[in-house]
């Protein structure tokens, strides 16, 4: 028989054991859990659950402040119309769920100032009605449902636009404005697209609308897109796309002759509509592991710009050198020229018409103290062959203008 003093010494001294094995005191009492101890189970996260769903969501954050040397002219500018402000352009969210095969969708929804010049017609309002650019500050950027079968994927709903270096979003963008030429073209189109992936590096893609920037047709006939995207190599890409359709052009304000074409504009309240034509090129290469050429040209022909036989033409090319200098800092230099055989395109708000030649240069640096922020500064200086923007008295025109751009774009 055991003596009870020894059992109970023998208890002691395994319970001892025990809390010394789980568990020891530091020097201020404080007690530290033994690394051996098994680590709690925590639950997925959202993003774990959206992974493994397929579903991802992402959105971003642009903020700036614009100066101006003379007063903007939107057609040159057209989402820096303020001449002196601070401003939040955007606040950009997307939804999507995108599988290589089977259904999906996407929905991008956009809030802020650049909201109300990219709506489109049918879905936002201004003082004067339902109109395409109407004003308002939310967007309904995209929305569209998607089938892929194959080597086919096909979308039917509101969509961006196949033309364009630049786009919508800006925080994929890498200079704080935009390009004269983005303003051009057309921002999204409402309708039903089919891409062809022919080859890992080749696709074509075809495609029915509304026209340019309208949820809701504004011409009984349909626009037409073209498009090819080819990459050469691993380096060097080639994307082509062409829109043809008739659109609506509004009256303008204005009574005056167009003395380059000596034909007189609709009265005012008229607006008519004529067969537009749209020409997209951008070429891409990777010159350096670090360093980015990318050309875009662009031709535009409307049929019927003032009266029936008064056609307008515009065309232009933008080049950009992107180098990435480390992980933190990298510049951006844009130029362009856009030439305007009529002054449609660069015409100020009230005035007969515009500038035969404007072209500007641009030049950002952004730096990214973090992976989902980036801070940009720019300087830009825009020219014409004549007064295009409003002097600083207020009636005069002037022939250049100088902007001095600072922004900061937040990723999540």
């Amino acid at each position: 028989m055991k003596h009870p003093y020894r059992t109970a010494l023998s208890m002691a001294v395994a319970l001892s054991l025990v809390v010394s094995a789980e568990a020891r005191a530091d020097d201020q009492g404080t007690v530290v859990a033994d690394a051996s101890a098994p680590t709690p189970a925590k639950g997925p996260t959202l993003s774990d659950i959206l992974n493994n769903s397929n579903i991802t969501v992402k959105g971003y954050l642009d903020a700036s402040y614009i100066y101006h040397s003379q007063t903007p002219n939107s057609s040159v500018q057209v989402f820096d119309t303020a001449k002196n402000s601070f401003g939040l352009h955007q606040a950009g969210f997307t939804i999507a769920s995108t599988p290589a095969q089977g259904f999906g969708g996407l929905l991008n929804l956009t809030a802020g100032s650049d909201a109300g010049i990219f709506c489109s017609y049918g879905e936002c309002s201004s003082g004067t009605g339902t109109t395409a650019g109407g004003g308002g500050n939310f967007d309904v950027t995209q929305a569209y449902a998607q089938y892929a079968a194959g080597s086919w994927t096909t979308i039917g709903g509101k969509f961006t636009t196949l033309a364009g270096a630049e786009v919508i979003d800006s925080s994929a963008d890498t200079n704080v404005t935009r390009s004269i030429l983005f303003g051009k073209i057309p921002f999204t189109h409402t309708g039903v697209r089919a891409t062809d992936a022919l080859t890992d590096s080749t696709s074509v893609i075809v495609g029915v609308n509304n026209g340019w920037d309208q949820v809701t047709g504004m011409t009984a006939s349909k626009t037409v897109e073209l498009g090819l995207t080819s990459a050469f190599t691993k380096d060097t890409s080639l994307a082509v796309s062409i829109y043809d359709g008739a659109e609506t052009m509004p009256s303008f304000a204005y009574g005056a002759t167009i003395p380059s074409a000596g034909l007189l504009t609709p009265t005012a309240g008229a607006p008519f509509s004529g067969n537009r034509e749209l020409l997209d090129a951008v070429f891409t290469t990777n010159l350096t592991s670090s360093l980015t050429f990318i050309l875009n040209g662009d031709y535009v022909r409307q049929q019927d710009a003032y009266i029936p036989g008064g056609d307008a033409k515009y065309w232009g090319l933008a080049g950009y050198l992107n180098y990435q200098i480390n992980d933190q800092y990298r510049v951006s230099f844009r130029a362009e020229d856009l030439r305007d055989e009529t002054g449609l395109a660069t015409a100020l708000a009230g005035t007969p018409m515009g500038a035969d030649n404007v072209r500007e240069a641009t030049l950002t640096l952004g730096y990214a103290p973090v992976k989902n922020f980036e801070l940009r500064g720019e300087l830009r200086e825009d020219r014409a062959d004549q007064g295009i923007f409003l002097g600083t008295n207020g009636s005069s025109l002037a022939q250049s203008m100088t902007t001095v751009a600072v922004q900061g774009v937040y990723k999540f």
